[in-house]
């Protein structure tokens, strides 16, 4: 009996997730490598795990899509704002 076997396509979506992962942690290191970014995450992490149940009751998104969502809201604001002071030279 022989056996059928399909030849593996190379996977593309897994390079094109790896090249995203990498520029958005290059954008990260560049504006929000501080205490200030540990702390957003570690009180939005708390409220939501805290509010969980509210939330869920409110919003029907998984909490670690919110948790994303609020994070990527919060690294958009800190790089407009950085290039705001650096284009009026408050650094």
């Amino acid at each position: 009996m022989k056996l059928l076997v399909k030849k593996s396509t190379p996977c593309y979506g897994n390079k094109i997730e790896i090249g995203i992962g990498y520029q958005v942690g290059k954008i990260y290191r560049n504006y929000c490598w501080d205490i200030i970014s540990i702390m957003m995450a570690i009180m939005s992490t708390a409220i939501v795990i805290y509010l969980g149940e509210w939330i869920k009751a409110v919003i029907t998104i998984n909490i670690i899509v919110l948790l994303l969502l609020v994070h990527v809201v919060y690294i958009g604001i800190r790089c407009y704002v950085k290039d705001w002071r650096e284009e009026r030279e408050y650094y």
